[in-house]
This record gives structure tokens, C-alpha cells and sequence, in this order.
């Protein structure tokens, strides 16, 4: 907070013979986030003291003089591989800190359920009970396609002045090596940057990336416009809208058509568009009456959620390859790094199924705790002595 009370600040900054009319436009800065209980940030260096940073590097950053991450590409479950762009220690710190004291104390929108607390693909899931119809679409590379205009536009709503709220973005955002000048979405808006200071000016825009701790929540908030949009689409169709990152879903416990469904997805296509994003048309699912319907890997036909068989098989063979190979070995065929990061990962795999199916969860458990006992070996959930 800049001030307790006002009045307090003033007299500081008399004993400190500052300029009254800079204490003035301070508090009036620090006003519209201190309203909403967010931390005042009046400048770049006022940041930086906040965070214990150097002011210098922070500067570098924002002046997209120093890249600040560091590149690699991890395997996707669909195939393919997946950017990650992982902050240096300095701005991730720095990163964590914005989403800590700022971003993860604002609400997205309802019907966004992912990257908060208290929601889960379980909640998510769970709207979509009973569906007839279920269409599903999904956000080509949608941390990318969400550009610093929508995160100085989250920093701006929440108060801050202009040119902070620019340099906020810029330091929760970069600029893909290889993006074409000619791609209009990716041009930088120079309006954005404050005159007088060309440094700000690019030639390139830049966007969220996957790897900073500050890319989910922004996503979420620079999305609820999106939201709003999909979900008015979703009420003209009386279909139920959810979003879970980039994974979207509308459905419907009444009467529906293919045609409806088709005509749907243009809409959708349309909204996406205006936002600059990119349907990803190999992830279109239509699901129709006596088809299965999965929502984030759950099954959503009846009147209760339910674990699909290849889950309930993933536990199956990770148990009975245990048993019948040991754990090390087992460990070796399936890639894991380690034999405790194995064991983890299936412990993770029974707690998710609990959650869903308690008797399918029972009996696995069971089977999984004694397989590793007679291996000599404690299960997560036991503590260790």
C-alpha cells in the first residue's frame, strides 16, 4: 500500500521536502487498485522495491532489450511438441509475485475453470451431465494468440496508470522468435507505449507465454470478453458453456440437430476470429444422442460422472505390470525417470479416480498397496519412518 491514510503520506513526504503535487498525483495513482485491495504501483522502480528486483533489469526486460527466457519443447499426450518459455530466476520471481499480490486475487469469468482455486475439471465436468448433444473446440495455441493489447488492457481495468500497466504487460509477456512483421496481430500497438520513451516502440507484439507463472490467471482475465461472447452464442442455442483453458464445450439435455451443431461452430469460429484466435479443426468433436461424451477426460452420459475405460486400463496395467515385472523394471519400459516418480504418479492416477469412482478407486488401491509391500516398498500416503 502507498498510504494507511492519506494524510499520513502527505506529511512523509513534507518531512522528505518532495514536491506536493507529485504526493498528489501519487495517491490519486494508488487509488484505484488500493480500492479493490491490490498493491499501488506507481512506476517501474516503485515495482522493482516491491519485489526486491533490479530496477535496471526490469527496465531491459520491459524495453524488450534482454529476452528474459529460456526455450525448450516438451512432448504433447496428442502428439506434436509444446513451446515452454520458462522466465529467468529474476523475472520469474518477479512473475510470481504480480500473480501472488495481484492477478490470482481477481475473479475470472463463471464459466472459466481452470488456474484458480477451488476449481476443477470435476466442476467443470459436472455441468455437462446428462447431455445429449455435446460439441467441443478447442484454441490453437491459445497462450500464444493472447497479445500484450489484452494484458495491458487486464492491468488497465484493474487501475493502474497507463504506462505502468504497459510495462506490467510487457514483463508477463514476449516476443516468439520466427513471428512474421506481416502478421498484423503481431505488430506492436505504439499507442500503447508512452511518448516520449521509444524504447517502448516495437516492431512486434508480443504474448503470454507458457512456462510464466502470470500466463494462466492472464489468461483467464484477458479472456472474459471471450467469454462473454461464447456464452451469449451459448444462450441463443440454450446450450451450457464452459471454458477450461483452451478447451471449450457447449451441451444440451434437449432437442438438437447436426445443423445446429455445424451452424454452431461457425459462430464459434467467428468469435475467435475476432478475438485473433485460431480454431484448431482437428479437435472439433459433435457428439449426438448414443454417443460418448467426454468432457476433460470424463464421461458425462448419465446422471453421474464416470472414468473411461482407458483410464480405469492406465491404472490396470500400471498395477498387474508391477506385479508381474517389479517395480524397477516396470518403471524402465514405461520411461519413467525414477521409480518413486512412477509410484507417484499412479498414487496421483488412484486419487483422481476416488474422486469419481470410490469402488473402482477401493479395490485398485488395495491391489496397488500390496504389489509395492511386497516389494519392500511404503506407498505415498503411508508416512514414512
Amino acid at each position: 500500500m502507498v498510504s494507511v491514510s492519506p494524510h499520513l503520506y502527505r506529511q512523509a513526504g513534507a518531512l522528505r521536502k518532495i514536491d506536493p503535487a507529485l504526493i498528489e498525483r501519487a495517491l490519486t495513482q494508488s487509488a484505484p487498485p488500493e480500492r479493490r485491495d491490490l498493491p499501488a504501483i506507481l512506476t517501474l522502480a516503485h515495482l522493482a522495491h516491491l519485489t526486491g528486483a533490479d530496477p535496471v533489469y526490469l527496465r531491459s526486460v520491459a524495453r524488450r532489450e534482454k529476452e528474459g527466457y529460456r526455450t525448450f519443447f516438451i512432448r504433447k499426450r496428442s502428439g506434436g511438441r509444446r513451446l515452454i518459455a520458462a522466465p529467468e530466476p529474476v523475472l520469474a520471481e518477479v512473475q510470481r509475485w504480480i500473480a501472488a499480490n495481484i492477478l490470482n486475487k481477481l475473479t475470472p469469468h463463471p464459466a472459466s475453470y481452470a488456474y484458480q482455486p477451488g476449481s476443477s475439471t470435476i466442476k467443470c465436468a459436472k455441468l455437462h451431465l446428462g447431455a445429449r448433444w455435446l460439441i467441443k473446440v478447442d484454441i490453437h495455441d491459445f497462450f500464444e494468440s493472447i497479445d500484450e493489447r489484452r494484458v495491458y488492457c487486464v492491468f488497465r481495468e484493474i487501475g493502474y496508470q497507463p504506462l505502468v500497466a504497459f510495462q506490467l504487460g510487457r514483463l508477463c509477456t514476449r516476443i516468439s522468435a520466427g513471428k512474421s512483421v506481416r502478421n498484423s496481430r503481431w505488430h506492436s500497438n505504439r499507442k500503447m507505449a508512452s511518448s516520449g520513451i521509444p524504447e517502448y516502440s516495437d516492431k512486434l507484439m508480443g504474448h503470454l507465454p507458457q512456462g510464466a507463472p502470470t500466463s494462466p490467471a492472464l489468461s483467464n482475465l484477458a479472456s472474459k470478453n471471450l467469454d462473454d461472447c461464447l456464452e451469449r452464442v451459448a444462450r441463443k442455442y440454450d446450450l451450457t458453456y464452459t471454458r477450461y483453458s483452451d478447451d471449450i464445450a457447449f451441451s444440451t439435455g434437449g432437442q438438437f440437430t447436426r445443423a445446429q451443431a455445424l451452424k454452431l461452430v461457425v459462430e464459434i469460429e467467428r468469435v475467435f476470429f475476432s478475438f485473433a484466435h485460431e480454431l484448431n479443426r482437428k479437435k472439433i468433436t459433435i457428439a449426438p444422442p448414443g454417443a460418448r461424451k467426454l468432457v476433460l477426460g470424463l464421461l458425462v452420459d448419465g446422471n453421474k460422472l464416470k472414468l473411461p475405460r482407458y483410464f480405469r486400463e492406465r491404472i490396470r496395467d500400471h498395477v498387474r505390470g508391477i506385479k508381474k515385472f517389479g517395480l524397477a523394471n516396470h518403471a524402465k519400459v514405461r520411461n519413467f525417470a525414477s521409480v518413486w516418480g512412477m509410484v507417484r504418479h499412479i498414487h496421483g492416477l488412484l486419487m483422481y479416480a476416488r474422486a469419481i469412482d470410490a469402488n473402482f478407486y477401493a479395490s485398485y488401491e488395495v491391489e496397488f498397496d500390496a504389489a509395492l509391500r511386497n516389494q519392500g516398498f511404503v506407498t505415498p500416503a503411508e508416512p514414512t519412518k
